[in-house]
């Protein structure tokens, strides 16, 4: 069990705290707060406030690692994140940030009808978090909940002999290209205003793996099609595809140093089932 000794009244008595890291020295002057946090395998050394400067925050941690030890130090960290502390048994155990982060994989379409033929490798996704809060239930990080709020562009690609098109009641279907034409692709493309929602664990201190839904307003759909004919190039966009306008996914990220890995699976059909073919979606990808 941590051990947590807090040495307010000798720092005010003395005046003066120093903590030494490798060949360096840092004074801090007349803080308001001192704690040494001890654990089974790491030690904390957190100073809050110093003289003229209630916000400072200076932490050092120390982990010991096969008769080592890894230490990290960070100075005036909380300045860069928002949102409220959380206290347990009156020593602050949480951390909170807000992040931004990009996205971008492939999509596979599943579960569609026969006439429907999707290209993996030219069907993408590109995902915008713009701003993902996340708090921290304890000093190591180990366990995490988020929850943010991004723009998501899928696009889903055709590049065979057949393309979409409309009927006379206005629903979509299959059909093939004019004779002697050129096919470059026909596609359906999809911005969603997301919601997700994540419970991260960190398995080391290096790698971990987050799941949760992503809730999806799907405020915008088009469908495309492009090719060759007669020396021309021939287009046909339409921007009333009738997507569902509210679905759900299921996100799962791998996380480690160099990059993250993610694999969402959509469920839910993205067209209404009486205005076109029926699928659904896999994508997987990278995020930075």
């Amino acid at each position: 069990m941590k051990r947590i000794i807090t040495c307010v009244a000798m720092a005010y008595a003395m005046g003066l705290y120093a903590a030494s890291t490798d060949n360096d020295t840092i004074v801090i002057n007349k803080p308001q707060s001192v704690s040494i946090i001890t654990g089974d395998s790491i030690q904390t050394i957190e100073v809050r406030g110093r003289e003229n400067d209630e916000g400072y925050h200076y932490q050092n941690s120390i982990q010991l690692v096969d008769d080592n030890y890894v230490s990290k130090t960070t100075i005036n960290h909380d300045r860069w994140t928002l949102g409220v502390k959380m206290n347990s048994n009156n020593d602050d155990q949480s951390k909170n940030e807000i992040v931004m982060k990009f996205a971008f994989g492939m999509v596979n379409a599943i579960n569609c009808d026969k006439e429907v033929d999707f290209s993996t490798i030219s069907s993408f996704e590109l995902m915008w978090t713009i701003a993902q809060y996340n708090h921290y239930f304890d000093p190591q990080e180990h366990h995490r909940l988020s929850v943010g709020f991004a723009l998501d562009w899928r696009n889903y690609r055709m590049t065979g002999n057949t393309r979409f098109d409309k009927d006379g009641s206005g629903r979509i279907v299959t059909t093939g290209y004019p004779d002697d034409a050129s096919p470059k692709f026909s596609r359906f493309k999809v911005l969603s205003i997301a919601i997700p929602l994540e419970y991260r664990y960190k398995i080391t201190s290096r790698f971990g793996f987050g799941f949760g839904p992503v809730f999806n307003w799907n405020v915008y759909g088009s469908m495309k099609t492009k090719y060759k004919l007669d020396g021309g190039t021939h287009k046909y966009t339409d921007k009333t595809i009738h997507q569902r306008v509210l679905t759900i996914d299921w996100l799962l990220r791998v996380y480690n140093p160099v990059i993250n890995f993610y694999v969402k699976y959509s469920p839910m059909n993205v067209l209404k089932s009486d205005w076109g073919p029926q699928f659904q979606s896999v994508s997987f990808g990278i995020e930075i």
